[in-house]
């Protein structure tokens, strides 16, 4: 899996000096080793945050990626190669200023625009070595990888930096795709909606919560609040479940179905993690999953109580969705609750696929022994 420049194609090579000169966050470039890496387009997704980045650009970090005080993983390793542009010259010049540019040994025929095409088609493939790869890339992902059997585990945990079209068909694939600020325009109104309806349900005075058939509590329209915050936190354990026990199935090696279903679900945002049309759910999908909740409270509970917990478990859904998306693309402040939520999840990406589960908060991970264990020198 990585990335590797054509053999028909020459490295760059730039000197040192030309190398330091891209210390910004419009041009941000790193060395490992001799290797040059332009991590421009890295600097707003690295959970450390872009200051930590910049503060090493235009020099070796070989020392920051062993650590400490992170060690990064053999998968941020490979991520890396994605943004690899080019080897170091030690031997050239102060005013050695110019790169060298990629060319491919083309016939004398070939006329400079074809060949400007043609790199320009190689940096945007380069992402995946499209030859060695598991997949065919250039067709749907969606019905290939049932056929990847034991191989899928692991070809899903080593993240890509592209976007993956998974049907044929635009209309499936149109579906498969939201845009964040959807998550709010469309739940939001009904959450609203939901809160004044349950809080002039309550004030009726008339729902009454029965312990035994003689013996029932009144459900007064100020304990809203507090049933409310409940739904959102019985929300927070019903998402690390789902999270854990069926975003993270291990689907049998043979199952053809099951293996496509997984990466559907879940699988595909593993392994592009950083594809802004797939971090949250589409209503669409999302109301199904909804819909069965409300009908399972409806049924078991007083309307005004079972309404009351379901609005505070969306509106907790809501705000699930909107953090999940800023964790792999906000900047948080250094030392806030979301800097270290963005730590947490990017480790669960990038290291521990098995731990992590939490995603709102990690309160759940402590009591069911699946926290991500800190890192030690």
């Amino acid at each position: 899996m990585k990335n590797k420049m054509s053999p028909l194609v020459s490295p760059r090579f730039f000197s040192e000096k030309e190398v330091a000169k891209h210390c910004t966050k419009e041009s941000c470039w790193v060395l490992l080793g001799t290797r040059v890496y332009d991590v421009t387009g890295f600097l707003r997704m690295h959970p450390g945050g872009e200051a930590l980045i910049l503060r090493g650009s235009g020099r070796d970090i070989s020392r920051e990626i062993e650590g400490p005080p992170h060690r990064h993983s053999e998968n941020a390793r490979r991520w890396m190669e994605q943004y690899y542009i080019g080897e170091l010259d030690r031997d050239s010049t102060d005013e050695d200023t110019e790169t060298l540019r990629p060319r491919k040994k083309i016939p004398e025929s070939t006329t400079e625009e074809e060949e400007e095409e043609e790199t320009s088609a190689i940096n945007k493939c380069s992402k995946v070595d499209e030859e060695t790869d598991l997949v065919d890339w250039r067709k749907p992902l969606g019905w290939q990888v049932g056929y990847l059997g034991e191989k899928y585990d692991t070809w899903v945990h080593q993240p890509v930096d592209r976007p993956i079209r998974l049907f044929g068909n635009d209309f499936f694939e149109a579906n498969t795709k939201t845009s964040w600020y959807m998550v709010p325009i469309v739940w939001m109104p009904l959450v609203i909606y939901l809160s004044w309806y349950c809080y002039t349900l309550l004030a009726q005075e008339r729902t009454r919560l029965f312990i035994t058939s003689d013996y029932s509590i009144l459900v007064h329209k100020y304990s809203f609040p507090f049933i409310f915050m409940f739904g959102m936190f019985l929300w927070s354990f019903i998402e690390y479940c789902i999270h854990r026990f069926v975003f993270h199935m291990r689907p049998p090696a043979h199952n053809y179905y099951l293996i496509m279903l997984h990466f559907l679900l879940h699988g595909q945002h593993h392994k592009s993690p950083f594809d802004g049309s797939r971090l949250v759910f589409p209503p669409s999908l999302a109301a199904i999953v909804i819909g069965a909740f409300y009908l399972i409270l409806r049924q078991t509970l007083p309307e005004g109580l079972g309404t009351s917990l379901f609005v505070g478990g969306l509106c907790g859904y809501v705000v699930y969705d909107m953090i999940h998306y800023y964790l792999h693309y906000g900047s948080p402040r250094k030392g806030s609750y979301l800097y270290g939520l963005k730590a947490y999840h990017v480790k669960h990406h990038f290291e521990h696929q098995r731990a992590g589960f939490g995603i709102t908060t990690t309160f759940w991970d402590y009591p069911f022994n699946t926290v991500i264990p800190e890192q030690t020198f």
